[in-house]
């Protein structure tokens, strides 16, 4: 598409109202010109919009003006005019003569007088002596004219006299008669001619749409930064549409699996003392045949028999009958049945009800920044209330004299797409598919945030743990980070280090010829020791812990792999929700997981020793 409009098409848009579209004319369709947006609208239009009141509201830019004579208030707009009227004579459509009182067709024109001629009028206009040397042009030579050079002689309405003069007090073009009555010099008004104000107009103007047109290149690239903004809304909330329902749908998958297994087990029970049940049954039946057929046998045979008969019967069934009593059947069971009790569901259904967290994630550039660093920007939320159980613990929370142990998640939803994330573990290596890179994402590489804050409640001392796994792939390289991660109340989108809050490094240190551990807070360095050394493909583990009073607002940073304290930092802001973030792998020639479980399993299974490091 051609970057340049067309005449044609200009004309097209100058000459047709922009609310009705119905082309202007300057005895039933006139122009009036709107002074806010300098655009020309049918003056019926505006009276349809004004409904024939004194105040109106612009059509196109919706702002308010006072007419207090109405819509004629407003100039015809005389540019407009003049190329309705050139082009009434390109089309070959009637114009009437500007002063015949019989309103004879116009054949002609005068360029002096800026007036349509018939042919009798154009006769006596060359018939009057001080008219004799003006130029008049035909129709026919007009339509060959271009219609820059078809001007209009431009009249004071109120004096009917050219406007030849300017007054900048009043900035309105006048007439000589102007000059001497309203603006008059001596009443301090500053009367210049035309051609000086124009001028003069021509360069401001110049230098305000030169202005304008800067803007409009500013304007052009934040249309295009807010363009991808909105597909990156739409794409993240594609993305978070289809992480909620793989999510739920995994759940789900669990909870049939799990229902499955009940109904599995309810079977089986229910199986093996139906089986216990029926053994018994059948065993008292055989019993019962046995008792019942040998009694009714043997009380046939009394019955038929004589004293000698009955007496040998007798003696030969003693035995027989004494062994029936002694018969049993199998065990009995007692009451018997199988039922299902809902152990934890009222914990399963607490869970449920703060499972997820939808929040919109905005990244703001921070004022008085680096123009030259895109990454150097604030990171909001804006989310429902955090539940107060965001996350799951060792301990009851808000118990005081003891330490919570939470357990947190990476965010995978907002991590760069460098990185490769499930759960409470993150790591550097590259994903064969990764994820789509909407608007939620960090775009410094390799940084990722918890899903959740840490919310610390009054009295409240809480520790969580971190399992960083390390290995540089050419150890020659001196003073790199390798790993960072820091806890702050408000984090930053930045290539650079973070400069607030509790940070800690991985780092090639030059002075150790190894691998260091710092610490920071606030940029102020606390500590630098040397942990390993810097041996090529060796893989090392860090077990860090971290304690939070918000008692005392202390934060404590923990070795828990050796069992020792390695810096404590108060005051330290407890009572605010703080982010954790990692960047993992810092300095690509290295192979970092961080897993945030493991970490945590490790500290609460030494929650006693963890009391007595804080609180030496």
């Amino acid at each position: 598409m051609s970057d340049y409009v067309s005449r044609s098409t200009i004309k097209d848009l100058l000459t047709e109202c922009p609310i009705c579209t119905e082309h202007f004319d300057e005895a039933t369709r006139t122009p009036r010109r709107m002074p806010c947006c300098v655009q020309s609208i049918f003056e019926t239009c505006l009276e349809t919009h004004s409904r024939g009141g004194q105040v109106i509201s612009c059509p196109m830019c919706r702002h308010r003006h006072n007419l207090p004579n109405g819509v004629k208030s407003l100039p015809k707009e005389p540019l407009i005019l003049r190329i309705l009227d050139h082009l009434k004579i390109v089309k070959g459509l009637s114009l009437q003569c500007t002063d015949c009182p019989d309103g004879n067709p116009a054949m002609s024109r005068c360029d002096d007088c800026a007036v349509f001629l018939c042919q009798e009028c154009l006769n006596a206009h060359k018939r009057i002596k001080t008219l004799q040397n003006h130029h008049t042009v035909s129709f026919q030579e007009l339509k060959g004219r271009p219609s820059e050079n078809f001007n209009r002689v431009h009249k004071c309405m109120q004096h009917t006299q050219p406007l030849q003069f300017y007054c900048n007090t009043c900035e309105t073009i006048v007439c000589v008669s102007c000059t001497v009555v309203e603006h008059k010099e001596g009443k301090g008004h500053n009367v210049v001619g035309v051609d000086d104000a124009h001028q003069e107009r021509s360069k401001s103007i110049e230098d305000t749409l030169a202005k304008l047109g800067q803007k409009a290149e500013k304007l052009i690239k934040v249309e295009k930064h807010l363009k991808k903004r909105y597909s990156g809304i739409e794409e993240s909330t594609k993305t978070a549409v289809v992480d909620i329902n793989a999510a739920f749908d995994k759940l789900m998958d669990e909870i049939q699996q799990r229902r499955a297994i009940m109904l599995s087990d309810v079977e089986e029970k229910s199986r093996n003392l139906l089986k216990l049940t029926q053994e018994e049954l059948d065993s008292t039946r055989t019993i019962l045949t046995k008792v019942t057929s040998s009694t009714e046998y043997i009380r046939k045979m009394r019955d038929n028999a004589d004293k000698i008969e009955d007496l040998q019967v007798m003696v030969s069934s003693a035995a027989t009958f004494s062994a029936m009593l002694e018969l049993s059947q199998k065990a009995s069971l007692g009451r018997a049945g199988v039922s299902f009790a809902s152990t934890c569901f009222s914990k399963i259904s607490t869970f449920l009800n703060m499972a997820g967290l939808v929040k919109s994630v905005v990244f703001i550039p921070i004022e008085n920044s680096d123009p030259d660093n895109a990454q150097n920007n604030a990171i909001t939320y804006e989310h429902e209330e955090i539940p107060q159980a965001a996350y799951t613990t060792g301990l009851p929370l808000g118990v005081k004299g003891t330490i919570s142990c939470v357990e947190l998640e990476w965010d995978s939803g907002t991590a760069s797409d460098n990185l490769t994330v499930w759960g409470p573990a993150v790591s550097n290596d590259k994903q064969k598919h990764p994820p789509p890179n909407t608007g939620c994402r960090m775009l410094s590489r390799r940084s990722v945030l918890t899903s959740t804050p840490l919310l610390i409640r009054s009295g409240q001392t809480i520790m969580f743990g971190m399992e960083v796994t390390y290995s540089v792939k050419t150890p020659q390289v001196w003073n790199r980070i390798l790993f960072e991660t820091v806890l702050n109340d408000s984090l930053v989108e930045t290539t650079e280090q973070q400069t607030r809050g509790l940070n800690i490094y991985l780092v090639t240190c030059a002075d150790h010829n190894g691998i260091c551990l710092w610490v920071y807070h606030n940029q102020q360095r606390l500590m630098d020791d040397n942990i390993t050394v810097n041996e090529q493909g060796t893989a090392y583990n860090l077990d860090l812990g971290f304690v939070l009073e918000e008692e005392t607002a202390t934060a404590h940073v923990l070795d828990l792999g050796h069992q020792k304290l390695v810096t404590s930092v108060s005051p330290f802001p407890c009572e605010k929700p703080l982010w954790l973030m990692a960047n993992c792998g810092v300095y690509a020639n290295t192979h970092i997981t961080c897993d945030l479980q493991k970490g945590s399993q490790k500290g609460r299974s030494m929650l006693n020793e963890i009391h007595r490091l804080t609180h030496e």
